[in-house]
């Protein structure tokens, strides 16, 4: 649980401990709410004077993406997925004049691109450093990390087939075709609606002021462009995958099934005959005859082998 504070100075970010020690003159400041306790929540409450029903929203529930525009505030949602269960997890942001506000849950990967831009700019940040201009910045670290996933998984897709070539017979491959594609629609779940978050942004004038804005929108656009034709791709492979597996097995079906007719077919004369002759009437010539036994074994025999011609001539086998 941790409230950090940072605020714009000289080109760069510093950390303060409390509201108190923020400069008034601040152009910038940046409250992070990690797994907020309840006095960090009641500051949150209490200190931005913001809308009740947006305050539940932040602290309570797990929205979809999303931009509302009110008053004096803007509100965001920002979606992640966990990188091992590709579950959703939500950052909450609000812009309100000049201050940048990001509330989430302890302890989930989405921290990892809130840290890692808190670390840039407290490295370097830019001169017109604005709460639009920050959360465009993370949106932009939330679809770079959506890049590096999509493109790893279209990787094991695009593998696939060289690496089960030799085993198609082995259960497991159809289990690991559906283990794709349940990670590829998690993903998209997400994606999309992020992607029409982007949509809107892009299309909203009171977030995107300036040429720069346009630009920066635009090349995440981009990405997530990309991205969604990757998933389109990856899905429409594994289908391939999945298609092509399932017809070689019933081909191999097929070949069994083929050769178990053939079996029954050529034993089937030769079953009669033997049904014939294993009858208990009295009279019954042949029995009593010296070369009956040796007769018959050849006839069994002529058969076998006028079968196994006949269907070698239609190609049976």
């Amino acid at each position: 649980m941790a409230l950090s504070i940072l605020y714009h100075d000289d080109n760069k970010l510093k950390r303060v401990n409390t509201i108190d020690d923020l400069p008034k003159d601040a152009t910038f400041i940046w409250f992070d709410f990690e797994g907020a306790n309840e006095e960090e929540s009641e500051l949150f409450k209490q200190h931005f004077d913001i809308n009740g029903l947006t305050i539940e929203d932040v602290i309570h529930s797990n929205s979809r993406p999303k931009y509302k525009n009110y008053n004096s505030y803007e509100y965001l949602v920002f979606q992640k997925f966990e990188r091992d269960t590709y579950e959703a997890e939500t950052i909450n942001v609000l812009l309100k004049d000049n201050v940048f506000i990001t509330y989430h849950d302890e302890d989930i990967e989405a921290t990892d691109e809130i840290d890692a831009l808190a670390k840039e700019l407290e490295e370097e940040a830019p001169s017109n450093l604005t709460p639009k201009v920050a959360a465009m910045m993370l949106l932009d670290k939330i679809v770079d990390f959506y890049t590096e996933t999509v493109e790893s998984i279209e990787d094991n897709v695009l593998s696939f087939e060289k690496r089960h070539s030799k085993d198609k017979k082995q259960h497991y491959i159809m289990d690991d075709i559906f283990d794709l594609r349940a990670k590829l629609i998690r993903i998209k779940g997400i994606i999309v609606p992020m992607s029409e978050l982007v949509d809107e942004l892009e299309r909203d004038q009171h977030i995107i002021e300036t040429e720069h804005d346009h630009y920066y929108i635009h090349h995440i656009q981009d990405h997530m462009i990309k991205q969604k034709n990757i998933i389109k791709n990856s899905q429409e492979l594994t289908d391939e995958i999945r298609n092509n597996y399932e017809s070689y097995n019933n081909y191999k079906m097929n070949r069994v099934m083929q050769m178990l007719t053939l079996v029954s077919t050529v034993f089937l004369p030769l079953t009669l005959i033997a049904g014939i002759y294993g009858m208990n009437f009295e009279y019954m010539p042949e029995l009593k005859w010296k070369y009956g036994y040796f007769t018959v074994l050849i006839v069994m025999a002529l058969l076998l082998v006028v079968s196994m011609v006949y269907f070698k001539k239609k190609k049976w086998y």
